[in-house]
């Protein structure tokens, strides 16, 4: 009984480790995540393993998924159909990455560049199309 636990307690360490190496090989990007995350749900270690060797290999995790590059595109593709929300993720490149932004930040300035509302209804409507996209992450801090 053991020897199954410690077994277990091993595959489970194991499966943490190259899991958390394929989210770094994602850049950080939460669409890349998920994409390679839900197509690497419920297989085998072995596959894992073989998708993080072609990433280390120097593979742009580009290379692995069609489906990503598919969901880059329909995004691509709603953004240009949306230019102030296009505008606004553009926005986004002028703060340091991996940095909270300050809500009332974008909103005022959203609300000065595109003559949004200056309630901020708008803005919050265009943060949270750019976090259902996998865009942005909207953090509530309390």
């Amino acid at each position: 009984m053991v020897d199954n636990l410690g077994t277990t307690f091993c595959l489970l360490t194991l499966f943490a480790c190259t899991e958390m190496q394929v989210v770094r090989y994602c850049k950080g990007l939460p669409l890349a995540i998920k994409v390679i995350g839900r197509s690497l749900s419920n297989q085998s270690l072995e596959l894992w393993q073989k998708t993080l060797d072609e990433l280390s290999q120097g593979h742009s995790i580009l290379d692995s998924s069609t489906e990503l590059i598919s969901c880059f595109q329909k995004l691509l593709d709603v953004l240009e159909d949306n230019p102030i929300t296009k505008e606004c993720f553009m926005d986004l490149g002028l703060f340091p990455e991996d940095q909270r932004i300050p809500l009332p930040a974008l909103i005022d300035m959203w609300a000065e560049l595109y003559k949004l509302d200056d309630d901020g209804i708008e803005a919050m409507e265009i943060i949270k199309k750019l976090d259902s996209m996998n865009l942005a992450n909207l953090l509530v801090a309390r």
